[in-house]
């Protein structure tokens, strides 16, 4: 799966008024998206005076000849938007913060210059996408599709948000259990039947940044916490924080 920006100029389309009405739009499929693919991930950023990544979509269809779905009312400058002869399908995912992925913070990590045409993300730049999109939460976990961490070939497969595949998991809650390593919730305890097993693991060390082959460990990688902590931990600007750095910060009642 591959990551890629794509510009949308707020001048001749609206884009924000097409993403809050539709979940399905056929966007134009430039030769420099000759490569794009079904399931990559496309990040419309909008120009000025937004100048940041606004939008996070998923390509559901490529190489289309036509457009189906019709967003002509969003259409402001009609000649840019007329029988392009190729399109593709993208579905809407996620909108974030407008101060996340800024035109500015694209140059910090790498970027060349403004966002012209489609980019394919790669090296630190992705790296930067890549912690970004795992810091924001609430993304739709049935949408972003296993990611791939691979060099030369792939080593392992996890699903979306970076949560870590279901056979991980079940052993580290068999191991860890399901009670929160920093503060000590347990969902059960709190809310009953409903609370039964849940929890979510946290990959101590971030897959993005491992650049070589690994094995997993669920007993030394893997860690239960609960949704507050593990929201807590990612907060840090470049990496997460510590089991013990976070535990340091929790105030006693």
């Amino acid at each position: 799966m591959k990551y890629w920006i794509i510009p949308c100029n707020v001048k001749t389309y609206d884009a924000i008024g097409a993403f809050n009405e539709l979940k399905l739009i056929d966007w134009k499929q430039s030769k420099n998206l000759k490569a794009a693919k079904i399931n990559d991930i496309v990040m419309i950023y909008l120009s000025k005076p937004f100048s940041c990544v606004k939008y996070i979509c998923k390509i559901k269809k490529v190489n289309m000849t036509k457009e189906i779905i019709d967003d002509k009312k969003f259409v402001i400058n009609g000649d840019n938007y007329t029988n392009y002869g190729n399109y593709m399908r993208i579905e809407f995912i996620k909108e974030i913060e407008e101060n996340l992925i800024t035109l500015n913070e694209l140059h910090n990590h790498g970027m060349k210059g403004n966002v012209q045409g489609p980019r394919l993300l790669s090296n630190e730049l992705l790296d930067f996408v890549l912690e970004v999109l795992e810091k924001t939460s609430n993304l739709n976990e049935s949408q972003i599709e296993n990611v791939e961490y691979k060099e030369g070939k792939i080593l392992k497969k996890y699903g979306s948000k970076f949560e870590r595949n279901s056979k991980l998991r079940e052993k580290a809650i068999e191991i860890h259990g399901v009670t929160c390593k920093v503060c000590g919730f347990n969902f059960e305890k709190k809310y009953g039947n409903i609370g039964e097993n849940f929890i979510e693991i946290h990959h101590i060390k971030p897959m993005y940044d491992i650049r070589k082959e690994i094995l997993v460990n669920p007993q030394t990688d893997l860690i239960p916490l609960c949704s507050n902590c593990h929201k807590m931990i990612h907060r840090s600007k470049r990496k997460p924080y510590t089991i013990a750095q976070l535990k340091s910060m929790i105030k006693v009642e």
